[in-house]
């Protein structure tokens, strides 16, 4: 599931595609959002922000290595 039109801090534009965390990325942020479903990211290449949905400033980035890679080497 994807959702348009929430801005990114990280890359400082409105209009972005969120999706909802993954398992391995809800792992990472198990204890500062404990029990928490509403977590999305931002897709955009190269960032690492998430946010729960309707609360920007709950948010905060991934680790480097969650970095989102470029949309050539998805495919990969």
């Amino acid at each position: 599931m994807f959702f348009k039109k929430k801005y990114c801090p990280t890359c400082k534009k409105h209009d972005q595609l969120y999706r909802r965390l993954d398992v391995k990325e809800r792992a990472v942020v198990e204890e500062r959002h404990r029990g928490q479903t509403d977590l999305w990211r931002c897709t955009a290449e190269g960032c690492r922000w998430y946010q729960p949905w309707s609360h920007q400033r709950g948010g905060a980035k991934l680790p480097e290595d969650f970095k989102n890679p470029a949309p050539d080497a998805a495919g990969k």
